[in-house]
């Protein structure tokens, strides 16, 4: 038997699909409610463990049955007349292998495999040339558990009790006499009746619970419900991967997640499973319509990070030259000419630099952006400014600061305040020191005046970029140096557009009036803040003394504005 081997049966682990359950409802003429009450009361709900191995449960009392007690009592805990000894989990995983090494055959055939934990025994019955052909089938994808599952309720006649819902005599089959001491038939009622009367669980959830568990997310169970567990495990791979946080599992990140989890693909029946000569393949159970096939180019499991290369790195994979040379062959648009364009050309500086990781992360983007009719032009960028940032860190010496490769968009928002602080503050010291009175004018305006209504409107730029800190997480993936310059000319608008409105106030063309003349001051304070503040009330001033201007021209005046 050799050491143990932990991807023995680890195959493509492809996640449940919506015509696999159609499939299965087709084939029983049953409603998908049926079945999901079956998964989720007679099964265990998920068809592969976290290692991506299909689910199994060893069954001692039935290798002893086999086998005819031959290895009772060299290994009474997996040879036995009596149920019992389970490892549960993965742990099944080993007590399997040392049972195959007494007797493959028979040891494949005592385990429950996959969704349904159909026995492997009754592979041949049911169809398949092999019990190791039925596991390769097990190990490919839930669908084909479930259609396993199927063909078993049908062939011992339980598909007329789950029809008329004879919950006793569907769980008397599935379980045998024993069903009642587990209550299984009144729980598969009451899963049927919850089933019927709100939402089936979500396939595009549970797929992205099944890919973050292979991943080592624990997003808790795989149930295609969207719950607390999920939502935190999402938003870690989405976090750790770059890409924009989201309440949901997007079109994005379900590529990403498949990228990442799909391994290469694994030969069953040479290397994994005993060979044994089988004259006629068997017949497809049922017949399912594949997803069709995403081109792998990560090709570790392993989240794909931008790290400065090793001092002896892996080869960097070969670009995917036949992907590229069918999409040019075909008519591309502008902006993904452009992407296409720049990931190329980064591609090239970063192999070097970079590493494997930096490649493969590309090398995803252009899979992104060439395997699909209508790539998603905003995560393709994400990964092409991530990569870009990441080679920028390394070529220039102040740029590995932590702060500073920060990928947190309100954080980048703050340097761009902080710049600008220090780019100001000898400005500011030395316009302080000019200005020792209150005489010095700039066009017949005090000066002090004018430094004040426009300090008011800066401020009033970086509160409002102080209060929209939280908003401003959600745009991770936009573009660094627009993230810095929002923040440091931010409060330079303001400035300039409080000194404007200073001098419209002041013209007459807005025609805010103070209530007595100790409080103009403050009138202009307040405005000039309000409109560095908020770029909307900001345009309403202009609007409004483009009104005046325009009503002055004809000899109208506008009507005053009310004092705030």
């Amino acid at each position: 038997m050799g050491q143990y081997d932990m991807t023995r049966f680890t195959g493509t682990a492809t996640p449940l699909t919506a015509q696999g359950v159609q499939a299965c409802a087709d084939k029983l003429s049953v409603h998908p409610a049926e079945i999901w009450a079956v998964l989720q009361i007679e099964t265990r709900g998920c068809g592969y463990f976290a290692d991506r191995r299909p689910a199994i449960l060893f069954e001692r009392h039935v290798f002893s049955r086999r086998t005819q007690g031959r290895f009772d009592a060299q290994a009474p805990d997996l040879s036995n007349s009596k149920a019992g000894g389970y490892a549960s989990g993965p742990a099944e995983y080993p007590r399997l292998e040392r049972a195959m090494a007494l007797d493959e055959q028979a040891a494949m055939e005592s385990a429950s495999w996959g969704l349904g934990q159909v026995m492997g025994y009754h592979a041949q019955d049911l169809g398949y040339g092999s019990v190791q052909q039925f596991v390769s089938r097990m190990m490919a994808s839930e669908d084909e558990q479930l259609a396993a599952m199927a063909t078993f309720i049908q062939h011992h006649g339980l598909d007329e009790a789950l029809r008329t819902h004879d919950w006793a005599a569907f769980a008397r089959g599935y379980n045998g006499s024993g069903y009642a001491k587990n209550e299984y038939d009144k729980k598969l009622a009451a899963a049927f009746q919850r089933l019927s009367t709100h939402t089936l669980p979500d396939l595009s959830v549970r797929e992205g619970q099944l890919l973050l568990t292979f991943l080592g997310f624990e997003p808790g169970t795989v149930d295609g419900a969207f719950g607390a567990h999920t939502k935190t495990a999402l938003n870690r791979f989405q976090g750790e991967h770059h890409l924009p946080l989201t309440s949901g599992f997007d079109p994005a990140t379900l590529e990403a997640l498949r990228q990442l989890a799909n391994p290469p693909p694994v030969t069953v029946p040479a290397t994994v499973l005993p060979a044994r000569q089988v004259s006629v393949a068997p017949a497809p159970i049922v017949t399912l319509a594949p997803r069709p096939p995403t081109p792998l180019v990560v090709k570790s499991p392993e989240p794909v990070e931008l790290t400065p290369a090793e001092p002896a790195p892996a080869p960097v994979e070969a670009l995917p030259v036949e992907l590229l040379r069918q999409k040019l062959s075909q008519p591309l648009g502008k902006d993904v000419q452009q992407e296409l364009a720049r990931l190329l050309a980064l591609r090239e500086k970063a192999a070097p630099v970079l590493g494997p990781t930096a490649v493969q992360s590309i090398d995803l983007g252009l899979t992104a952006l060439l395997s699909s009719e209508q790539p998603n032009l905003a995560f393709v960028r994400g990964i092409r400014l991530r990569t870009a940032a990441a080679l920028a860190d390394q070529l220039y010496p102040l740029r590995p600061l932590p702060l500073l490769r920060s990928s947190s968009p309100a954080i980048q928002v703050v340097l761009g305040l902080g710049l600008l602080l220090l780019v100001s503050h000898g400005s500011a010291a030395f316009i302080h020191s000019v200005l020792t009175n209150d005489n010095t004018q700039l066009l017949g305006l005090p000066v002090r005046t004018l430094l004040l209504v426009g300090l008011c409107g800066a401020m009033g730029g970086v509160v409002s970029i102080l209060m929209r800190l939280s908003e401003l997480e959600k745009l991770r993936g936009a573009s660094r140096t627009s993230m810095v310059m929002l923040g440091f000319f931010k409060p330079v608008i303001g400035l300039y557009s409080a000194l404007f409105c200073f001098a419209l106030m002041k013209s007459g063309l807005l025609p805010l009036q103070p209530p007595n003349p100790e409080s103009e001051q403050y009138l202009y304070m307040a405005v000039c803040f309000l409109v560095g503040f908020s770029e909307r009330l900001a345009k309403d001033v202009f609007a409004r003394a483009e009104e005046g201007l325009v009503a002055a021209a004809g000899g109208e005046k506008p009507a005053p504005l009310p004092a705030p």
